[in-house]
């Protein structure tokens, strides 16, 4: 049987409180290491195999119930592990990094924006033209080189577009913020621009009034959203702690 781990907790913190229960209602447990600890609990291998929607939102449902009670550093859901000892090897290995993460996060949510606006020199990749031929293929190559270098300038526009934007929210939401990151993407109607607030909870009634003057100003349509467990900002922990658990899996399975 394996167990899913939710996320990475103060130890200290574990101890004083009643966790929750897991995923099926399964005992969820702190496997600790100095003074972190991991929220784990076991679930069915069949179980663990055939994710669905379903279980990804129970899963959530008690990383934010964590959340509520204690600093927790969210896992994405996912994070397998065969026997608890795998865990105090991968506490022990981020023991630093995370210790300081989980510094970071006490006592805030996060809090997220999307906006949604229009750039009208966002870049189109150019069509495919095939291979040039031999009679015009020094024409052709030099058309293709020019629609590259076309394409590069407008997603170069594109991209100071979003900075413009994500600069303009930041200060909109200034003094009532942590941390902020933010990324943007490319949609048909539009390009969406996806930002992520780390606010401390004394300060979350006033961000969401200075929403409501950033929703009137703002260049395009924006959504707020949360509060949340601080998904955004544990992504360069959790990246290598999931490749490490991973890797710690896969060996198991070839042993």
């Amino acid at each position: 049987m394996k167990s899913i781990v939710y996320g990475i907790l103060d130890a200290r913190q574990a101890a004083n409180e009643a966790l929750p229960p897991g995923l099926n209602q399964a005992p969820l447990m702190a496997v600790k290491h100095g003074h972190l600890a991991a929220a784990i609990s076991p679930v069915a291998e069949e179980l663990a195999s055939s994710a669905g929607i379903e279980q990804a939102l129970e899963y959530a449902r008690v990383v934010e119930q964590l959340h509520r009670r204690l600093a927790v550093l969210p896992m994405r859901y996912g994070c397998f592990v065969h026997h608890p000892e795998q865990v105090v090897e991968f506490l022990h290995r981020y023991e630093r990094p995370f210790s300081d993460a989980l510094a970071q996060v006490e006592g805030c949510d996060e809090m997220g924006l999307r906006i949604l606006f229009q750039e009208s020199d966002v870049a189109e990749p150019p069509a495919q033209t095939g291979a040039p031929t031999e009679a015009d293929a020094q024409t052709r190559g030099r058309a293709y080189l020019d629609n590259r270098r076309r394409f590069y300038a407008q997603q170069t526009r594109v991209d100071r577009a979003a900075r413009r934007v994500a600069e303009r929210a930041q200060a909109a939401f200034s003094g009532l913020f942590v941390r902020c990151t933010w990324d943007h993407a490319a949609r048909p109607d539009g390009q969406l621009l996806s930002m992520a607030f780390l606010v401390e909870r004394p300060k979350l009634a006033e961000f969401r009034r200075a929403f409501l003057r950033f929703q009137k100003d703002c260049p395009g349509n924006v959504m707020c959203s949360g509060p949340w467990p601080p998904y955004g900002f544990v992504a360069d922990l959790a990246k290598p702690a999931v490749a490490a658990l991973a890797e710690l899996e896969h060996l198991q399975e070839k042993g």
